[in-house]
């Protein structure tokens, strides 16, 4: 049977949104209103407010439960059974790396990003030097820009460079 359009209240639909933004969980939120996930979704791509309004229920859910949980295990750890014979005979404190490296790669992009920079041999040096261009003398600025010049040359010719 399909869901009618008067089965989706405002109230129906503050209730979902109120509940996506508690945990972040489409599925939890639907059966809080007892519909499927399915239904949730399809209302969602043919109501533009409510994809609004979704994404910021999703927004709130990240701010004030999904990043602080995300913290806590990568930081703080979670318990953890250990077995022996079959039964529970304590527990150990287990991290997460994975979820830290996340965090620390979305917080801090440009200091923990995977680095992929790849520059033809001799390129190495040249940036060095180019880092300290402002603290040259103007004989160290031309004798630079001749070393930089014979690089692009060698390099056009078809040389290895430096």
């Amino acid at each position: 049977m399909a869901l009618r359009a008067r089965d989706w209240t405002p109230a129906v639909q503050a209730t979902f949104l109120e509940a996506l933004a508690d945990g972040g969980n489409v599925r939890k939120a639907a059966r809080r209103i007892r519909r499927s996930p399915t239904t949730c979704y399809a209302r969602r791509k043919r109501d533009a407010a409510f994809a609004e309004a979704w994404d910021g229920a999703m927004a709130v859910a990240m701010e004030t439960v999904l990043e602080p949980e995300a913290i806590r295990r990568a930081v703080d750890g979670v318990a953890k059974p250990v077995y022996h014979e079959g039964q529970v005979v304590g527990t150990v404190k287990a991290y997460s790396d994975t979820l830290l490296i996340f965090l620390l790669k979305g917080w801090k992009p440009e200091k923990y990003k995977d680095r992929r920079d790849v520059f033809p041999r001799g390129t190495g040096a040249l940036w060095h030097k180019l880092e300290q261009v402002s603290a040259m003398s103007p004989e160290e600025l031309q004798a630079f820009l001749a070393e930089v010049e014979a690089y692009l040359h060698q390099r056009e010719a078809g040389g290895a460079g430096f």
